[in-house]
């Protein structure tokens, strides 16, 4: 599966739809409706495009609490400062997708709380087992 670089399907500011006519010389609408029209535009989106991207995201952070699951396991936290360090973790993971899509968010989800929300407890089963794991391989044996 392929992604494209556009995922969305914009209307135009200057776009009407057909049979609409008549504007006036400085560029605005003859009626009010139709500005109120063009400030209220609806944004379509690609369902398969949106899909693929959520799942990317779902994958970086299985990738990332797996990670940090080690990580935390190896380097001996317990108690509240791993699930401190889980929660560090998959912040960092969302400000860095955040710049990387360079606060277009618009452009690849529906709205910023896929990028910031969802899948933040999806995760944490994988962490704490990775956690847990590695916590004994290295401490405990």
């Amino acid at each position: 599966m392929l992604a494209s670089s556009e995922m969305q399907i914009r209307r135009t500011a200057g776009s009407r739809p057909i049979g609409q006519t008549g504007s006036s010389s400085t560029g605005t609408s003859a009626s009010p409706i139709g500005n109120d029209k063009r400030k209220h535009e609806s944004i379509l989106y690609s369902d398969a495009a949106v899909r693929f991207n959520e799942n990317s995201l779902e994958q970086c952070r299985t990738s990332v609490s797996a990670l940090s699951g080690c990580v935390a396991g190896i380097i001996g936290l317990t108690s509240y400062k791993g699930f401190l360090f889980y929660g560090f973790s998959m912040f960092l993971l969302s400000v860095l997708i955040f710049m990387f899509i360079r606060h277009e968010h618009r452009k690849f989800f529906t709205g910023l709380n896929h990028v910031f929300v969802n899948g933040f407890f999806n995760g944490l089963l994988t962490y704490v087992l990775f956690w847990t794991f590695l916590y004994g391989m290295v401490h405990v044996y």
